[in-house]
């Protein structure tokens, strides 16, 4: 019997020069933009991204975003050491 091979529907970020000039002139807004970050997405910017939220509860959607943005943050911070190097 043939099996349906589904196409996965995450998205690759692609780390463009847009994102690299928004983060480094850390600029939120045009780093949402060019990640194509939803509104309630935590920013890729915060510094206290690690560990547990200081703020609300646990279940608030920027809270449960924290991982990803770290995830982000690293993956920028990494591309931008390869291109200094």
């Amino acid at each position: 019997m043939p099996i349906k091979r589904r196409v996965s529907k995450r998205r690759a970020m692609t780390l463009t020069p847009e994102v690299f000039a928004a983060f480094d002139a850390g600029d939120e807004y045009a780093l949402r933009r060019a990640l194509a970050l939803p509104p309630w997405h935590a920013s890729p910017l915060w510094l206290d991204l690690d560990g547990h939220a200081p703020y609300g509860p646990p279940e608030l959607l920027v809270n449960l975003t924290r991982p990803a943005a770290l995830e982000i943050r690293n993956e920028i911070l990494g591309a931008m050491r390869g291109r200094t190097q």
